[in-house]
């Protein structure tokens, strides 16, 4: 399993018909599945764009197609751990989801890759 950051599909959301990473990553022959965070969700809607009908259908047909992984107290006690080891500056969003991927074992592919260096067991790509 591939779990996606919140920043890779934004980047994609805003020019999908140039090459982004997750475009040439999901254009490659995977047989992982993909999965996103439900933080994931609450952060594509912080956006201005998802008012409009078009774009948030679009960005819905993209996570549609993705297990979205939910939130628990397993998840919650990780994150808090993890933003009091590694970063004092670590957003709640960015604990939980990189969280979620450790708990499920899963490869973890974000553009934000200095943040989340350095995590005990987070599988970065």
């Amino acid at each position: 399993m591939v779990i996606i950051d919140t920043s890779t599909l934004i980047d994609y959301l805003r020019r999908p018909q140039e090459n982004s990473p997750f475009k040439e990553f999901i254009n490659q022959d995977r047989k992982e599945m993909l999965a996103i965070s439900i933080l994931t969700i609450q952060e594509l809607y912080v956006g201005k764009s998802s008012k409009e009908v078009k774009r948030e259908g679009f960005f819905l047909n993209i996570v549609s197609k993705m297990k979205i992984l939910q939130y628990n107290y397993q998840i919650a006690q990780l994150a808090g751990e993890l933003t009091r080891d590694y970063h004092t500056n670590f957003d709640f969003a960015d604990a939980a989801i990189a969280a979620t991927a450790i708990l499920n074992k899963a490869k973890f592919f974000t553009l934000n890759k200095k943040d989340f260096k350095g995590i005990k067991g987070l599988k970065l790509i």
